[in-house]
Parts: C-alpha cells; sequence; structure tokens
C-alpha cells in the first residue's frame, strides 16, 4: 500500500485528507479487514480542513469499535457517522454551516471488496492491465451526460465542473453508493481526489501504477498532475493485493462481480494479503488539538481555496436544467 497528498501548484493549502486503518488485533484483521479512505473537503475558509478532517476521524474512530464484520455495513456505519460530526460543527459554529466533504473508501477481506462513495472522489480497480472507474461521480455535469445534454469531452473543461450533488455535510441521511469488485492476486485499486484525473487520464494512471510499486506510483501521478498545472489539491492511494487463499479464488469464479458476498455475512474470514510500505503503511499524524489520538495512518495537510459548490447552488442549477428539458420535450412532442 501506498499513498501521498499535495497541495499543488495554485492553492495555498490541503483540505484533503486521506487514512489506512490495519487493526493491531488479529481477530480483528480476520473480521474487518482493511480500510483505506480518501476525503476532499469543501466550504470556504476553514470548513473544507474541517469537514475532511471530521470525516476521517469520526471513520477511524467508528472502524476501531464497530462489532460488525460486514463490510458493507462497517463503511456505511462510519460515513454516517462521519456525517453526523460534520453536521454538529456546523451548527455548532456559523462559519462551518456549509461546509461539507467528499468520501471513497475502500474495505478489503474476502474474495471481493467493499467500495463506498459519496461525491467526486473517485476508486479505480486495475485488472490484468485494464483500468476500471469503480465509482460514480455525483457532479452535476454528469447528471447532464447521462440525461444526454452534455458530452464528456465539453465537460472536462466546463465552468461547473466541480459542482457536486452529493456529500458528506450536505444533510441529516446521506445518500452513499456501495460497489463490491473481486479481489484477486495482482489487483490493484486506486483512489484519489479529483486533483489527480482532472489532469491524468485513466491510461496514464493504469500505466504508472502497474509500472511501479504503490508508493512510488503515488508520488509520480502527483507529480505529473503538478506538471500539467496542479490546479487542485491532489491524493492518491493504492493498495495491490499480493496474495488470496486459495478458497477465494475459488469463490471469484463462482460469483459474478457485481454480488455482494459480504451482504448478511457478520463472520471472520481469512484476509487477503497486501503490499506493504514502511514508509507509508503506519504514519504516526495525530489530529491538531487531539494528541491523544494514535489511529493509525492519518494523513493531513491543510488547504484553503475558493469554495467548491458542494452544498449551495446545485439544486438550483440542477431545477433549470430540469425545466430546460421539459420544455425540449414539450417542443420535441409538439412538432
Amino acid at each position: 500500500m501506498g499513498a501521498s497528498s499535495h497541495v499543488g501548484m495554485v492553492r495555498s493549502e490541503n483540505q484533503d485528507h486521506w487514512a489506512w486503518w490495519e487493526p493491531e488485533d488479529d481477530e480483528d484483521l480476520r473480521g474487518k479487514g482493511r480500510v483505506l479512505v480518501v476525503c476532499d473537503g469543501m466550504g470556504g475558509h476553514n470548513g473544507g480542513i474541517v469537514a475532511s478532517r471530521t470525516t476521517v476521524e469520526a471513520m477511524l474512530e467508528s472502524f476501531e469499535h464497530s462489532a460488525t464484520c460486514n463490510l458493507k455495513r462497517l463503511l456505511s456505519t462510519a460515513i454516517d457517522k462521519g456525517n453526523a460530526s460534520v453536521r454538529a460543527k456546523g451548527q455548532e459554529d456559523p462559519a462551518l454551516r456549509n461546509m461539507g466533504t467528499t468520501c471513497v473508501a475502500i474495505a478489503l477481506r474476502g474474495p471481493q471488496v467493499q467500495i463506498a462513495n459519496i461525491g467526486d472522489s473517485r476508486a479505480y480497480r486495475i485488472h490484468d492491465g485494464e483500468i476500471e472507474q469503480a465509482t460514480h461521480d455525483h457532479t452535476y455535469l454528469n447528471d447532464l451526460i447521462e440525461i444526454g445534454l452534455l458530452t464528456p469531452e465539453k465537460a472536462k473543461n466546463h465552468p461547473e465542473r466541480n459542482i457536486i450533488t452529493r456529500c458528506v455535510g450536505m444533510g441529516d441521511v446521506v445518500q452513499v453508493d456501495f460497489i463490491t469488485r473481486p479481489a484477486e492476486c495482482g489487483d490493484l485499486f486506486l483512489l484519489c481526489s479529483d486533483g489527480l484525473y482532472n489532469h491524468v487520464e485513466d491510461d496514464e494512471i493504469r500505466d504508472y501504477v502497474c509500472a511501479h510499486a504503490p508508493d512510488e506510483a503515488a508520488q509520480r501521478l502527483i507529480d505529473l498532475a503538478n506538471s500539467r498545472g496542479g490546479e487542485d489539491n491532489i491524493t492518491v492511494g493504492i493498495v495491490k493485493v499480493t496474495d488470496t487463499p486459495p478458497e477465494f479464488d475459488a469463490a471469484n469464479r463462482d460469483h459474478p462481480v457485481d454480488v455482494d458476498e459480504d451482504e448478511g455475512a457478520d463472520n471472520p474470514t481469512p484476509v487477503i494479503a497486501v503490499e506493504q510500505d514502511e514508509a507509508t503503511s503506519s504514519i504516526p499524524a495525530p489530529l491538531p488539538g487531539n494528541p491523544g489520538n494514535d489511529i493509525t495512518a492519518l494523513h493531513q495537510q491543510v488547504r484553503i481555496d475558493e469554495p467548491r459548490s458542494g452544498v449551495k447552488g446545485w439544486v438550483l442549477l440542477l431545477a433549470v436544467e430540469m425545466v430546460i428539458l421539459i420544455i425540449l420535450q414539450v417542443l420535441i412532442l409538439g412538432h
């Protein structure tokens, strides 16, 4: 496993947070597996920093104290707790009221990994030299693409490309996507904030990840994004599966990709092996003002930039777009 984060070439501070969590207790490891989380905060001065940091901290605390071995439930509960913590802080401080954060997380244990995402941070799977974007971007432009009002090519440089339609902190209830993918020996899973894929194409991500160890690949991808402008913060986390027990291989052959084998499962299982790098697998980085925090591998570099339009504005824009769509349909039917 390797991960890194950088402020980029334009922003003055970094609102991305990432964490790699691995239980010290063997029984917990067999039950909960390992978890990688990436959050990209938004919300003006201090808001994004607080939202992403708060979400990561709450999620790690949830992982540590959860009794469940169901990976989907583990991630769902953790994100709910992150959302509740962000909402509570926003209600306490008017300056933080509109803060929010994206969140993408992957839990690795059995024959299939569980991925959760909300917002536009992404998870990719690389298998047999092919890269797949496993997550769906929750953005205003992606909604327009899906209803045929915008092409992916025009969306790349669209001035409203940063408007997201879902995020942690947006409401009391969060709508999270859950995705399962096989975990086979040699598979690579990459999580990132939009600062990476806004500058680096999917095939380039694949080539770098396949050619280098996870920690080196993460740094090289960040360097590449920075060389092309680095207009946003960039966070990259990569996990490489190095071994899977024979029973896992059989399970992957017997079940389709989208079958959630962990749904309802609440028992410890053998754990897949992942590549570990001493430089990144256990970074002690307590949260500011929280010196007693000993959660493994919490990484934070703070930033501040202009607010991403994650919580305000998107509702009005979507409403206007839907009105336009209805008018177009009426005109078409009228002809």
